[in-house]
């Protein structure tokens, strides 16, 4: 073939590569104004709209990883994020340098509970970007949700040497030294963020923990009235206070605090709980009940709130539903000899002593030298008139240190 040819033909081919070029031009500038339009929603509030927008920019350019990151980060934040990482591994199918794409993908694994793989997606974008302080400040989350501490604590060394005045830094070693339970050390790290920044609510409230972990409850009060006077709306400095108050015997101002922390944070079931405790040291069971209803409503997987709504449910009478609190915490912890007491003490109430010691013997089955159970056995023995056993297990008990058990064998033993 001359040259001339060759050139016709090349121009040939370029001739027919244009028009496809061109389309696929169009479908790109065509899927960035889709996705300008849904951003104009999503400012507006109109997330439905959006999330149009993204998806139809993803159906005009399926190759646009843009497009697919737009639409996951909304669907995460409407919840949906199963759907939202399979837009994200799209996206890094597209673009798979993109150091930007494994972070967000790490967080939308943290909400996953996937914290293997949010560490190794923060690694990866570490590893494209490795003097990004952003990057390297999520990973240290990563590793802290993980529980390798001494790694986090390695990495937050090595950003304070850079940032040492930086407050967000300090916090989080300080956390991690909690987490360690070092105390001391934690308090020495948050009196140096109380210097660097001491109108930050959040570094009286953080310090306040670490003194309540060292049982210094009138400096961890102090520290949290500071943390409360600095930001009147921050619900866990509320609540922190509400346990130090609880602890210090103030249970109207525990109470006043357990209030307005849950007045601004409606959906934390810890401070229901926290609540209740409160409520049921008061007296007031009704509202204990209440508190722990709605602490599993939010969380129904929330072992203690079971457990102690049993009690309630049990004081106030309601011997079907303590039962059936009993039940679903056996469910969620049938290796707990707690549990297994709680349930046969409801029993024995209710005057059902065959009942009662199985799960006695289920506790004790358990946990061999348990000497609550064996006190509860051994009365339940008693009352099911069987003296010679209900003695050996308060024996038992009562060998093993129970005041309870040495005073029920001056009862029921004197033969």
């Amino acid at each position: 073939m001359g040259t001339s040819n060759l050139r016709n033909l090349l121009a040939a081919l370029l001739l027919l590569a244009m028009p496809a070029a061109h389309a696929q031009t169009n479908n790109r500038l065509d899927a960035v104004q889709l996705i300008q339009q849904g951003d104009v929603q999503l400012r507006l509030g109109n997330s439905e709209l959006a999330l149009l927008h993204y998806t139809n920019a993803i159906q005009k350019d399926i190759a646009f990883a843009d497009a697919y990151m737009k639409r996951a980060m909304l669907l995460s934040r409407l919840g949906q994020n199963t759907q939202a990482l399979a837009d994200m591994d799209r996206a890094l199918e597209l673009n798979p340098y993109s150091e930007y794409i494994f972070d967000r993908r790490a967080k939308v694994r943290f909400l996953l509970n996937d914290i293997k793989g949010a560490e190794d997606d923060l690694a990866r974008a570490v590893a494209l970007k490795p003097y990004d302080d952003l990057l390297r400040e999520s990973r240290v989350d990563a590793l802290l949700a993980m529980g390798k501490i001494d790694a986090a604590v390695r990495e937050l060394d090595s950003l304070l040497l850079m940032h040492p005045e930086d407050v967000l830094l300090i916090l989080k070693k300080g956390t991690a030294r909690l987490q360690m339970d070092d105390g001391p050390g934690a308090l020495v790290i948050f009196d140096k963020a109380v210097e660097v920044a001491p109108r930050l609510a959040i570094v009286h409230d953080l310090r306040g923990i670490a003194l309540m972990r060292l049982q210094r409850w009138n400096d961890a009060l102090a520290a949290l009235d500071r943390a409360v006077a600095l930001d009147r709306n921050f619900d866990l400095a509320l609540y922190n206070r509400g346990l130090v108050h609880a602890h210090l015997g103030h249970p109207a101002q525990a109470r006043a605090d357990m209030d307005a922390a849950l007045e601004l944070a409606h959906d934390k079931p810890h401070i229901f709980f926290q609540r209740a405790l409160v409520r049921k040291r008061d007296g007031d069971l009704a509202g204990a009940r209440d508190d722990y209803d709605r602490a599993l409503e939010l969380a129904p997987d929330y072992l203690e709130a079971q457990y102690n709504r049993a009690f309630v449910r049990k004081h106030l009478g309601d011997h079907a539903g303590a039962l059936e609190d009993a039940d679903n915490t056996l469910r969620m912890a049938p290796e707990d000899p707690d549990a297994w007491i709680m349930k046969g003490n409801l029993h024995l109430l209710y005057g059902e002593f065959n009942d009662a010691i199985a799960c006695f013997d289920r506790a004790i089955g358990l946990h061999h030298d348990h000497a609550n159970a064996l006190y509860n056995r051994g009365l339940a023995h008693h009352m099911n008139y069987q003296p010679l056993q209900g003695c050996e297990d308060l024996r038992r008990s009562a060998d093993l240190g129970s005041t309870q058990a040495l005073d029920a064998m001056k009862y029921f033993c004197a033969f």
